[in-house]
This record gives structure tokens, sequence and C-alpha cells, in this order.
């Protein structure tokens, strides 16, 4: 399970660097239940595709994404505890 706190500070730093697929997801709210895994494992994936998607023709791409998306993909999954997604 995840934290309504892990998702939801892992979903700010996606926003932050400017995935539109983690700002139009909500926030959770599960008074202290938490969320499965997988609810983490679509955010991340959702923003590394579209990060790969915006950032496809720019140079010095890393896994296809250019290194502040790279970092911040890596940042919100070691704050949700997820290495495989």
């Amino acid at each position: 399970m995840i934290s309504d706190y892990q998702y939801n500070r892992a979903r700010n730093i996606l926003v932050q660097v400017g995935s539109h697929t983690a700002g139009v997801s909500h926030p959770k709210h599960t008074q202290g239940t938490g969320s499965p895994e997988s609810h983490g494992r679509q955010l991340l994936r959702e923003a590394r595709d579209e990060f790969r998607q915006l950032d496809a023709n720019l140079p010095d791409l890393r896994s296809g994404m250019t290194q502040a998306h790279y970092n911040a993909i890596h940042q919100a999954a070691n704050t949700m505890t997820i290495s495989q997604w």
C-alpha cells in the first residue's frame, strides 16, 4: 500500500516538472487506508510516457527523457518506495 502522503508527494514532484497527466490525477484522500501500489505505478508510467513524448527530439536524453524529467520520475518512485513500474 502507498500512503496518501507518499502518493500526493510523488504526484506533486511530477507536476512541478510539468507533468500534465499527474496534474489531472486526483490527490488521494483515503482517510488513512492508503492506495494500492498499482496506483503509484500507473502515475509513474503515465508521466514517463508523457515525458518521453515531450522530450523525443531533444539532445542528451536519458531513458528517452531530459535529465530533469528522469530525476523527477525516480524521485517520485523513491517517494512511494516503488522500484519497478
